[in-house]
């Protein structure tokens, strides 16, 4: 018997795959944060206007992402204009099936809520100047004639947040149905990193973009964080988790786990523990700090130091998304094929 060993998931899928897993998730996370912060607008009318900003960021990014990720994964697998024919995919029983129908889906509903959240009569993106002025008057009509009342956008969007979900996660669950043959893409908990990443990722671009635009008094930007240092906690669970089957596992997971000690540990330990996981939680906790003690509204330099501060954490959150995912194509040491 012979050892054949294949080649490594990251020597054929390179840096664009794990590109595409990253944008995939912010995608996913942006417009769950974007529906939830649509749905808080209406709860707490105090923080509307700082809200309504995130839930336009976050349809925006999901569009903006997954626009540029798309064609990665498309071009990468080769004769992208496949896509074009969607509807003639009919495996269900396959998640490379489920996730054009879940990226074509998504990419629709977030097309739709961006215009309807973001265009109409009471315009919600500010585009200063006369240059666009024709053009947006024309998507101005188009929302206005499209928009269905505010109940059934609603239901679009709780609609659309599940698709988001789906979005964040059917890659994992893609990538764990060779678990057995590639330890790092462990079936139990694979999906629920790619959830928790995707969320945090989600939250840090869209509240992110709301407060480098809006700052941070009464947007609701604190809520969001406190909700983002949550998901990385249980982020941080899941990784311990991970880390700990593939130590008691076989000798390719143990040879994993050893990869992200050594050669791995740079992008693992330094980009996606460090910098995405244990400093953001620094970060947060002393800025929570400095808004229990002073009140900002009073303070506008300190206002602008928060609003630095907040900016900075969520800009170190997407880095160490994106480490995440480059990690578990660099990582995907798979066990050796024997034939004769």
């Amino acid at each position: 018997m012979t050892a054949v060993s294949p080649l490594l998931p990251s020597q054929f899928w390179s840096l664009s795959i794990g590109v595409y897993l990253f944008l995939g998730g912010l995608a996913g996370g942006a417009y769950v944060t974007g529906a939830v912060a649509d749905f808080l607008s209406v709860r707490d009318p105090s923080r509307r206007e700082g809200y309504l900003a995130t839930a336009r960021w976050g349809m925006v990014l999901g569009v903006v992402a997954l626009a540029i990720g798309g064609p990665i994964l498309l071009f990468h697998l080769g004769e992208p204009q496949h896509v074009l024919l969607f509807w003639l995919f009919t495996n269900f029983d396959s998640w490379m099936t489920i996730g054009i129908w879940v990226i074509v889906l998504f990419m629709m509903l977030s097309i739709l809520q961006a215009l309807w959240l973001g265009f109409g009569a009471d315009r919600g993106f500010s585009i200063p100047g006369d240059v666009l002025s024709s053009v947006t008057e024309q998507i101005d009509t188009i929302a206005d004639v499209t928009r269905p009342s505010e109940s059934v956008r609603r239901g679009l969007n709780a609609f659309g947040a599940l698709v988001g979900v789906l979005l964040i996660v059917y890659t994992a669950l893609l990538l764990s149905a060779s678990s057995q043959v590639v330890p790092m893409w462990d079936a139990t908990w694979l999906p629920p990193l790619f959830l928790a990443s995707g969320l945090s990722m989600g939250i840090a671009a869209a509240v992110g973009a709301t407060t480098l635009t809006k700052g941070v008094t009464d947007t609701g930007v604190t809520m969001f964080s406190v909700a983002d240092d949550v998901i990385i906690v249980a982020e941080m669970v899941v990784i311990y988790l991970l880390l700990a089957t593939l130590v008691n596992g076989n000798t390719t997971a143990v040879e994993t786990q050893t990869y992200l000690l050594t050669e791995g540990n740079l992008i693992f330990w330094g980009g996606v523990v460090a910098a995405g996981l244990l400093l953001p939680l620094a970060i947060s906790g002393g800025l929570l700090a400095l808004e229990w003690r002073y009140d900002l509204h009073e303070n506008p330099r300190l206002e602008r130091l928060a609003t630095a501060g907040y900016a900075t954490k969520f800009g170190f959150v997407i880095f160490g998304g994106l480490m995440l995912r480059l990690t578990i194509i660099y990582a995907a040491l798979n066990m050796p094929l024997f034939g004769v």
